[in-house]
């Protein structure tokens, strides 16, 4: 089973956004664990209570008690966190990664 974002192996994929680039270094039905890195030269906010991810029939978001990670100009973090409830990664599943309700990457299980 390989879990492919936007098109691309889960391992080589970069999300792009206007003030970060994130990569994906684990998905599973628990929990995500991201690497944030700033592009915009300046520092900004990471707020993984704006993260969610959505099927096509119901909304997953993250547990509420994650807190704000600080990401220092042009730095790299890592962030791990719990979903509200397990995430469903079966073949042929479609879902969509959203950051403050805007749509970041798609992500298909093939």
């Amino acid at each position: 089973m390989a879990i492919k974002i936007n098109g691309m192996d889960i391992k080589d994929a970069v999300i792009k956004t206007e003030q970060f680039e994130m990569r994906i270094l684990e998905f599973l039905p628990e929990r995500i664990r991201l690497s944030i890195t700033d592009i915009s030269g300046e520092p900004f906010n990471f707020v993984p209570r704006f993260f969610e991810v959505a099927y096509p029939d119901r909304t997953v978001k993250v547990r509420a008690n994650t807190g704000i990670v600080a990401v220092g100009a042009r730095r790299t973090v890592q962030q791990n966190f719990q979903m509200e409830e397990r995430l469903t990664i079966q073949l042929f599943d479609q879902m969509q990664l959203r950051y403050a309700g805007k749509r970041i990457a798609d992500v298909s299980v093939e």
